[in-house]
């Protein structure tokens, strides 16, 4: 999308290009460790691992195939591998996850496509929105009937 004066803009969410910390664009390829502060995008392919306390947005044309240890993951894309949101995952609408995810935090929009396993591990980030029901103890049923 082009905007006056020739400059694009990103929206994401909320997000424009001056709340990228870096970009992907497709076409791109990258092999190795990636480490980044505030928010980066990728829309391009990555292979490794990725490494930040905070946000990584894999766009859809996004292919990942990586470690990912994150402060939150946001996915339109394809991802393979291992997840871990500190304090959340997304998969948005048209996402293809095939992953171990681990977060306090999951969410999956329809039209998500996920096959993995999932964690959901309490942690600090995620005390406020932590559920107050108590969990069902082991060996009692799921389903309470008459």
């Amino acid at each position: 999308m082009r905007g006056t004066g020739g400059a694009e803009m990103i929206k994401i969410k909320g997000l424009t290009a001056e709340d990228l910390n870096g970009f992907m664009d497709a076409g791109t390829e990258f092999h190795g460790e990636l480490r980044f502060r505030n928010t980066f995008r990728i829309d391009g392919k990555l292979k490794g691992r990725i490494v930040s306390e905070n946000t990584l947005i894999v766009g859809e044309s996004g292919e990942v195939d990586a470690e990912v240890e994150c402060g939150v993951v946001s996915i339109r894309g394809t991802v393979s591998g291992r997840i871990q949101g500190r304090e959340r995952i997304e998969l948005l609408a048209g996402s293809k996850v095939h992953a171990a995810l681990v977060s306090p935090r999951l969410v999956i929009e329809e039209g998500a496509f996920f096959q993995g396993d999932c964690e959901m591990t309490p942690n600090a980030a995620a005390g406020a929105g932590r559920s107050n029901l108590a969990p069902v103890p082991a060996g009692l049923p799921s389903r309470q009937g008459p």
